[in-house]
């Protein structure tokens, strides 16, 4: 896909990002993901992808079979985890993001789509202060990982904690 002078207009400020630019832009374009949560929790995450320039945005409730490139999964509630776990086994996804919006919040980048870090899965708790902070975080998450932002990116766990934030790299499977 080439970008028409139209979207490198609408698009110039994150091409114009180093790390992404043009081709970055492009494989966000080309991209089709799937994003799991709830309409509140996922509310922000859709527009912003959505002006980010991601091709196809499709949620669970639309049922849309296929490959996607990434699922986003904003865990707000159990309801939310569940189908997570769900979606674990039978949806053909490349990659995932899981955001945690219980305290403390977390996220998960799983680049390769299966490492998933266990603590992502458990039940969900009390909702963190910063629940919508941490969805916008994640979000930005997809657009590096779309947009091939890091070269080789490694599974990590992010968690913030409300006065710091722990970065932990996990070991590639295999």
């Amino acid at each position: 896909m080439t970008l028409t002078d139209v979207q490198i207009d609408r698009y110039s400020r994150q091409i114009i990002v180093p790390r992404i630019g043009g081709r970055g832009q492009e494989r966000v374009l080309a991209a089709r993901i799937l994003l799991v949560g709830d309409a509140r929790d996922i509310e922000a995450p859709r527009a912003y992808l959505a002006g980010a320039g991601v091709g196809t945005i499709v949620t669970v409730a639309d049922q849309s079979p296929g490959r996607f490139d990434l699922a986003l999964a904003i865990i707000g509630t159990e309801a939310a985890r569940k189908i997570l776990n769900e979606i674990i086994g039978n949806r053909d996804v490349q990659a995932l993001i899981i955001a945690r919006l219980d305290a403390p919040g977390r996220i998960s980048v799983v680049p390769d789509g299966h490492s998933v870090d266990a603590s992502m899965l458990t039940a969900v708790g009390t909702r963190s202060e910063a629940a919508d902070f941490i969805a916008m975080l994640a979000t930005a998450e997809v657009f590096k990982l779309l947009a091939g932002y890091a070269e080789s990116p490694s599974p990590a766990t992010i968690e913030f904690d409300g006065y710091a934030t722990t970065v932990r790299v996990h070991a590639r499977p295999g």
